[in-house]
């Protein structure tokens, strides 16, 4: 795949939508693509726990807790479809059901689902050239259902996962980082950012880690990307085995001067996840650009 034509566009509230849909635009413009938006419209079963919905409760409590629930979710998909044909008017981008490849125009439309956020993202994003979602507020508790929206897409779908910046950002994929550590994660990664490293400014690879430096080190892709007319330089990181001075260093080499960082996502085991913390976490908290990830 040598561009990103269809891209899944995750609506779900109003503080990520403007950077959610700026973010694919920028994304679309460059290889003349297709916004797929969509709003996962939540039924209540899909919330309310087990006991409010059992036969015990008293049917008109379940019913008052159904019928407000469900006018929020409506409220909520309104919204949503509002901010995206506010932002299509306004950027002059064509409303298209079907795919038109002859355009050389950024086409978009807007789709309502019924059902499970997790659910509905992993298996759309399995047909998604790329899939664009929002970043979870790490300051809100509210935003916990975003952690596992995310988690659904980087597990589950099996293709690229474009996280957006907090802010709307002013351009996507001009200069990359890559986040490298020899990993069948980060090596998926850049193989599936491959649209974006052709056609970026400039190309950096920052090593995380370096298991075999002789067969898969930094300047081992770096030759690989030459192959693709890529010109890439390589910067070693300072050893360290803590996830919080790893990140605030990756953190610091990336942001400022990139405006995407590429990686792995969930790289190591539960286990050790649990004990030593995740970075993928660390990233989407602390890394306020773009983020390509897969696992």
């Amino acid at each position: 795949m040598n561009m990103f034509k269809d891209i899944l566009v995750h609506l779900n509230s109003r503080a990520t939508a403007a950077s959610v849909l700026q973010t694919s635009l920028l994304v679309a413009k460059k290889f003349y693509g297709h916004l797929d938006a969509f709003h996962v419209h939540l039924e209540p079963s899909c919330i309310l726990p087990v006991p409010v919905v059992s036969a015990d409760m008293a049917g008109f409590v379940v019913s008052d807790v159904v019928q407000a629930e469900e006018k929020a979710f409506a409220a909520n998909a309104d919204e949503m479809r509002a901010a995206f044909e506010t932002f299509v008017a306004e950027h002059g981008v064509l409303v298209r059901e079907n795919p038109q490849p002859e355009l050389k125009e950024v086409t978009a439309r807007f789709r309502e689902i019924f059902g499970s956020e997790e659910e509905v993202i992993a298996w759309c994003s399995r047909v998604a050239d790329l899939t664009v979602l929002g970043r979870p507020d790490p300051d809100v508790p509210a935003s916990g259902d975003g952690l596992s929206v995310l988690n659904a897409a980087l597990m589950e779908s099996g293709s690229a996962i474009l996280i957006a910046p907090r802010q709307a950002p002013e351009s996507v994929g001009n200069r990359v980082m890559i986040a490298w550590d020899a990993t069948e994660e980060a090596a998926k990664a850049v193989t599936l950012a491959m649209p974006f490293l052709v056609t970026a400014q400039e190309v950096a690879i920052l090593e995380t880690d370096q298991p075999n430096d002789e067969w898969a080190g930094a300047q081992a892709l770096a030759d690989r990307l030459a192959w693709h007319g890529i010109k890439a330089e390589t910067v070693k990181m300072p050893e360290s085995s803590s996830v919080a001075v790893r990140g605030t260093e990756i953190v610091r080499q990336a942001c400022g001067r990139f405006d995407l960082l590429v990686s792995g996502a969930f790289t190591q085991n539960t286990m050790r996840r649990w004990i030593l913390g995740s970075m993928t976490k660390y990233l989407i908290d602390n890394a306020d650009i773009a983020l390509l990830m897969t696992h």
